[in-house]
């Protein structure tokens, strides 16, 4: 194997913040993109959860949590300090509870509000409620200082931001106005407006045992 290999679903949020970090990290991997309705045999024999993301590293060992592929990287990276600047010591503690409170509280409630459908007897309205209190929470942290842990980002943001992107995305598809506060709003957009947004969600094709090789980032 002569590169990293990254399994990834272009809107999976998880998989979104991978790339973002593997983006600041500049690390260039080769990027699998599958269908998760039908997902392919190599991908099902490497993976113990199904689902993506999951990298496999050039020795063959599986990193199968997208905030361990997120550490991975920045211990990968050969950019100066940079696990000292996106993973300060100092904040790990908070950044470890809020990325937790992310992934296990407000993605439960994001995912019941969103896809009601698929959950029997989902109350829309009340995980909407449920999830909309985070965002304030969020909101108010981020009206003391441009990003959730002071002036400069953490992977606190990076694991944080394409949540939020898909919570804006399914209150702009119900019709539902005024959901995001200025500041959190500003925090989005400067993720979304960023240069490098483009590049996280270029549109490859899917992955299959005969396809050619694609690489990310894409240039």
């Amino acid at each position: 194997m002569t590169n990293d290999i990254l399994y990834s679903f272009r809107r999976c949020p998880y998989a979104i913040r991978v790339r973002w970090a593997l983006l600041i990290c500049e690390i260039n991997v080769e990027i699998r993109e599958i269908d998760l309705k039908n997902k392919p045999p190599d991908f099902l024999n490497k993976s113990r959860t199904k689902t993506v993301p999951i990298l496999i590293k050039k020795n063959s060992e599986v990193i199968e949590e997208s905030l361990e592929i997120i550490l991975w990287a920045l211990s990968e990276s050969k950019k100066e300090n940079i696990k000292v600047i996106y993973f300060p010591d100092n904040k790990k503690k908070d950044i470890l509870e809020i990325i937790n409170e992310n992934d296990n509280e407000f993605k439960y409630h994001l995912d019941r509000f969103k896809y009601a459908p698929r959950y029997q007897n989902s109350n829309e309205e009340l995980h909407f409620s449920k999830a909309i209190k985070f965002i304030k929470r969020w909101n108010a942290l981020l009206e003391e200082s441009k990003y959730l842990f002071g002036d400069n980002p953490t992977i606190a943001d990076w694991s944080i931001w394409p949540f939020v992107r898909q919570f804006k995305i399914a209150c702009e598809s119900q019709k539902i106005t005024n959901y995001l506060e200025p500041s959190i709003k500003n925090w989005l957009d400067s993720f979304e407006n960023d240069r490098k947004f483009k590049s996280l969600m270029y549109k490859y094709e899917l992955w299959g045992p005969n396809s050619r090789k694609n690489y990310f980032p894409y240039n």
